[in-house]
């Protein structure tokens, strides 16, 4: 039998692996994205060359000869690299008990396996591919729909290692409200939010090979409009046990919420009058862009209320990004929620005489309540800082203020939010999953 180039590289490994000696270990050739720790040494390759280590002079000879042989194999090494593209999302239909939902996913990409020859050790591709961290479930706003999470968080928090899953609420994007249907009401948000919660248990578990659900537990992360999905959310499942001891925050199927430029629990009633008392003229500019939807046609009016004067920065919202986007606010608003029967339920008024949610003080049961980060903008021309500071009160935590318009996930400084909420997940979600 002949052995060509390739099939003598891959020997050569092979012997390397077997024998763990420093003539033929596998620490001498390393391939783009490769880790590889030795007791000797540890080192990791540049992005996309494939180098060879001289740290034993017995074994030069033998580093350039696989490293030459190495190169003509490059398309065969490269299926045991991860893709350098990075994490992709994907758009997909599932089935909730009431509706048919489009969502997106966006899965870390999945890690090298430190051994290339994994039938010798048929766990190590397992181990190596499964993910530790909490997956994150993303929950827009009005006007929008799953797409807003795509364009960067998604991407941004899967390649630090978190599982992202978006949800188009129900009238918005590809979730369809039912023929005629033009007004969906809150408690529907929140049953498709509870159906999505259970669904991304299922398919972490799946992939991840987790024996069982509860410790898959999604952190919400909301933007404006969907902060009082996750508000109601918490009522449900709360408030009926509010002087109960057997659910606590730390019961439910969660391990955190974000709210990001959120309408407060009071809705927009106060800042609506806290608007007219300012400015009537911002006052008019946030009723016709927002109620009568002038936002979707007035590309002057809709740069004003969501995003950053300046289209020409890097990374910014650009007149083609403008006019692309507004499409999507005319689709995402044929069916809007029925704001009169939220103004009958708001989270306010389950709130004690400081604002805070009562059900949330009754949280004893554990010595951690539920972790919550509460994000305000300060260039935000649709949420004021007391609407942020209204919410921070509610969760019983200090709000966080950084630099960005009101649709804090697009445009070029879409990272200062990004990097609130990845330190609060490091630092709040990430120390109880050691």
């Amino acid at each position: 039998m002949i052995l060509d180039n390739k099939s003598i590289a891959y020997l050569i490994l092979a012997l390397g692996l077997i024998c763990n000696s420093s003539a033929f270990h596998a620490s001498q050739v390393h391939v783009a994205f490769l880790r590889v720790e030795t007791s000797r040494r540890r080192s990791t390759t540049s992005a996309s060359a494939i180098t060879t280590s001289s740290t034993h002079s017995s074994s030069s000879k033998i580093s350039k000869l696989i490293h030459k042989m190495a190169l003509s194999a490059d398309n065969d090494i490269n299926k045991f690299s991860t893709n350098d593209e990075g994490p992709r999302v994907e758009t997909k239909q599932i089935q909730l008990s009431q509706v048919s939902a489009e969502i997106m996913t966006c899965k870390p990409t999945r890690r090298m396996d430190p051994n290339p020859f994994p039938n010798l050790d048929p766990l190590s591709s397992a181990k190596s591919n499964a993910s530790n961290k909490q997956p994150l479930l993303f929950i827009h706003g009005s006007f929008h729909s799953s797409w807003c999470w795509a364009e960067h968080f998604m991407p941004f928090f899967a390649s630090a290692g978190y599982p992202c899953y978006a949800l188009s609420l129900r009238g918005t994007g590809g979730t369809f409200a039912g023929q005629g249907v033009k007004k969906v009401k809150i408690e529907q948000h929140v049953h498709d939010l509870t159906d999505f919660i259970q669904y991304i248990q299922e398919d972490e578990s799946e992939s991840n090979g987790r024996t069982y659900l509860d410790s898959v537990k999604p952190v919400l992360i909301a933007h404006s409009f969907g902060g009082l999905a996750i508000m109601k959310y918490l009522e449900k499942n709360l408030l009926p046990r509010l002087n109960a001891d057997a659910l606590s925050s730390a019961d439910l199927p969660i391990s955190g919420v974000v709210s990001m430029c959120s309408v407060p629990p009071s809705g927009n009633g106060k800042m609506t009058m806290r608007f007219l008392k300012r400015s009537l003229k911002d006052s008019w500019k946030v009723t016709a862009g927002l109620a009568m939807k002038k936002c979707i046609t007035d590309e002057t009016l809709c740069r004003e209320l969501f995003f950053d004067d300046n289209s020409e920065l890097a990374d910014g919202v650009s007149n083609d990004d403008l006019k692309r986007i507004q499409g999507y606010f005319k689709r995402d608003t044929i069916a809007t929620i029925d704001l009169v029967d939220l103004a009958k339920q708001l989270p306010s008024i389950h709130t004690d005489e400081v604002g805070k949610a009562k059900f949330l003080e009754y949280n004893c049961t554990t010595p951690t309540s539920l972790p919550s980060l509460v994000l305000g903008a300060k260039d935000d021309f649709i949420v004021d800082e007391e609407g942020v500071l209204e919410l921070a009160k509610y969760y019983g935590v200090k709000a966080v203020m950084f630099c960005s318009p009101h649709d804090a996930m697009l445009g070029f400084r879409w990272r200062n939010a990004a990097d609130k909420v990845k330190s609060f997940l490091d630092e709040e979600i990430g120390k109880e999953e050691k």
